[in-house]
């Protein structure tokens, strides 16, 4: 939601419009950076507006849908072994964001994944929140994917060779190609792919 338009929409909801104080003091952001986001008409994160509208008891993304944080942190390194049912918590994102930004018909195939490790940097750093569409395991075009290798999750790049091998890369040039042949003993199931890293912004 841009500047103006959170503005205005606070000022039917509460009755009045809050001043740029009033926004750097909740969001603990400095007054210039407030001034710097008012010129642009600039977008406010989700979790800004969750701030907001926790201060002012109110909602203001009315038409959102809930996706599910799955607290699993795949890895982009050795693998993440999870033992248990891993921990989910809903997180609220507004659906015309969804559609008219990302271009998903679908949201609720969407998931939140946490990375951990450091073999996709630059692209994705360690503990980056990660967007991931779970209808699109199609991974013959490439693509980043979440995915499990026997069991153990990770976040990784993968091309499909024309002999039927499946590379799985690491964009970080320290570590090396691992390639799957088809007729291994390795078990590998797509969860979905990556199509946004929402800690470098939206």
């Amino acid at each position: 939601m841009k500047y103006n338009k959170l503005l205005s929409t606070l000022q039917n909801l509460i009755g009045f419009r809050p001043k740029q104080t009033d926004l750097c003091e909740i969001l603990q952001v400095k007054k210039a950076a407030m001034s710097a986001r008012a010129a642009r008409d600039s977008d406010f994160s989700e979790s800004e507006i969750a701030l907001i509208e926790k201060h002012y008891g109110i909602e203001l993304l009315t038409d959102c849908v809930e996706l599910d944080y799955i607290k699993i942190n795949p890895s982009c390194g050795q693998g993440t072994v999870v033992p248990d049912d891993a921990e989910v918590t809903p997180v609220k994102i507004g659906t015309e964001l969804i559609r008219e930004l990302w271009k998903i018909p679908h949201p609720s195939d969407l998931k939140l994944f946490k990375a951990s490790g450091d073999s996709m940097e630059n692209i994705i750093e360690d503990g980056n929140i990660l967007l991931v569409d779970t209808s699109r395991r199609d991974f013959n075009n490439g693509g980043i994917f979440v995915l499990t290798i026997n069991n153990d999750w990770f976040v990784k790049r993968l091309r499909l060779r024309i002999t039927g091998e499946l590379d799985i890369i690491s964009d970080n040039q320290k570590y090396p190609i691992e390639t799957l042949k088809p007729d291994g003993d390795v078990e590998i199931s797509i969860v979905g792919r990556v199509i946004k890293n929402l800690s470098r912004g939206l």
